[in-house]
């Protein structure tokens, strides 16, 4: 692969890794597009992970959320991210594993702290339609999680994407640049495209 082409590969997956500045290199937060029963679905989560070594993405949901429904029912998924201020865009495609009480979703659960872990409380599910705004947590109002609210375990699941291709864009008034890559079993191909 030509060298330039490698340093890309290599950047992308370090900012989707957050070896930079101690987040994720701007793509904190990725939106992650699925196939629904008649329409794609998309929707923004936050990057809990990436793996270069691994080629993978990790985000967290709600086993009760219809997008595990949609992902059980086709687990191709792209993901896209643009992060304003150094005008780069990254879009991944893969495969998605969902994990759901098991080994994997057990470790996630106990690396985050209690605060994420409040989401997976919520009552009545998510999307369910209520009559007023509320995040379903009211139950939890003025109390402090601890140990004993390990009840949203019961809907905490993990997503892990596989990816197999990463494209990326770097918009630039000196010129625009964009590069795709698959991945090809031994390693990245790439190939620079007009953007």
């Amino acid at each position: 692969m030509n060298e330039d082409l490698e340093d890309i590969i290599n950047a992308s997956w370090k900012k989707l890794t957050g070896q930079r500045d101690g987040d994720n290199g701007g793509f904190k937060y990725i939106q992650v597009c699925s196939y629904a029963a008649d329409y794609i679905d998309a929707y923004t989560v936050v990057l809990r992970e990436g793996s270069a070594g691994n080629r993978s993405l990790i985000f967290y949901t709600d086993v009760r959320s219809p997008k595990v429904g949609g992902i059980k029912q086709n687990n191709k998924l792209t993901v896209i991210s643009y992060n304003d201020e150094q005008k780069m865009q990254l879009i991944l495609k893969g495969e998605a594993e969902i994990h759901f009480q098991n080994d994997t979703a057990a470790f996630y659960w106990q690396k985050d702290g209690y605060r994420s872990r409040r989401a997976y409380l919520a009552q009545p599910a998510p999307t369910t339609s209520v009559e007023e705004a509320t995040d379903g947590l009211l139950h939890l109002s003025n109390r402090k999680l601890d140990d004993a609210d390990a009840g949203g375990y019961e809907n905490f699941a993990v997503v892990k994407i596989n990816v197999n291709y990463l494209e990326y864009l770097q918009l630039s008034r000196d010129g625009n640049r964009r590069a795709r890559f698959t991945w090809q079993g031994a390693g990245w191909d790439g190939t620079w495209l007009i953007p």
